[in-house]
């Protein structure tokens, strides 16, 4: 990926109505990145939507603004990613491959389909790591964050644990090539 030279938004993540512009100034950024990815799939992004649960993230940003910056960014570009995943055929893909999986297999697909998502949202951050500001406290915030997403009990193991999703995200931000997000051909220990 390419990097389309993102700046950080100038508002802070202090409440609602502060969140949400900051996520339309990432999403504006993640328009401008993946149309070159996505350009053979039909998509009607007017009636697509991204929702951001704010209050954890403004909680966040209230305890450490670079911190929550980091959440909140990381967050957004996940979820953009998952946009990216059905505009490809991915979702689709997704679906019917659950259809008739077991309990077990289904879980595994999901784990699959989640760490894809940090991977694709950290190749955008990895290309825009310089003109969007994630180096030196921002760096180790978002470090942070990745390494330390994930499954934790007593949620169901649908996204992938901490390792593997720190994984996963480094290598997407260090390679910043969509190829380096196939979960789906990884051995079933890289998406535990």
């Amino acid at each position: 990926m390419r990097t389309v030279n993102c700046k950080q938004a100038k508002t802070g993540l202090g409440n609602g109505s502060q969140s949400l512009a900051y996520f339309k100034a990432i999403k504006t950024c993640l328009d401008r990145a993946w149309p070159q990815q996505v350009a053979a799939s039909f998509y009607c992004p007017t009636t697509h939507t991204i929702y951001m649960e704010s209050p954890s993230i403004v909680s966040f940003y209230r305890q450490n603004p670079t911190f929550g910056r980091m959440v909140g960014t990381f967050t957004v570009a996940h979820e953009y990613a998952h946009a990216v995943q059905w505009m490809t055929g991915l979702g689709v893909a997704y679906t019917r491959l659950r259809y008739d999986a077991s309990a077990a297999g289904a879980l595994q697909l999901s784990r699959r389909l989640e760490l894809q998502a940090s991977c694709l949202g950290n190749v955008f951050l990895g290309a825009n790591r310089n003109s969007y500001g994630l180096t030196g406290y921002a760096y180790q915030m978002w470090l942070y964050d990745v390494n330390n997403s994930g499954d934790r009990p007593p949620y169901p193991r649908d996204h992938g644990s901490p390792t593997n999703h720190g994984a996963w995200s480094r290598a997407a931000f260090q390679s910043r090539n969509p190829a380096s997000c196939n979960t789906w051909s990884a051995s079933p220990a890289r998406v535990s």
